[in-house]
């Protein structure tokens, strides 16, 4: 199973604040993480945007898990399990309490 399979199964932003810090400890001390989330057409995801404290902990995160950056910050999107009783009249997207530092 993949990293982003095993995020899928976080049932709230403070497990999958734990998994992404566990994992980018494999490759360093993370500075920084900010999670925004979003729900489009009743499906849930998180943007994870991290700094690592070193460009190269960075370079080697990219590259053992294929992800790339955007604005300067690595980023990736998690498929969240699906939202129970979503609220239409609620905003699509908004920024997760998540930030390190």
């Amino acid at each position: 199973m993949n990293v982003f399979q095993e995020f899928r199964r976080c049932r709230d932003l403070g497990t999958l604040r734990s998994r992404v810090t566990e994992l980018s400890a494999r490759f360093g001390a993370l500075s920084r993480l900010d999670i925004l989330t979003a729900v489009h057409a009743g499906r849930q995801q998180a943007i994870c945007f991290l700094r690592m404290q070193t460009a190269e902990q960075e370079r080697t995160l990219m590259k053992t898990l294929g992800v790339g950056r955007f604005g300067g910050e690595i980023v990736f999107v998690v498929d969240l399990p699906e939202p129970t009783g979503f609220d239409d009249s609620l905003p699509s997207s908004q920024w997760a309490d998540s930030e390190v530092q």
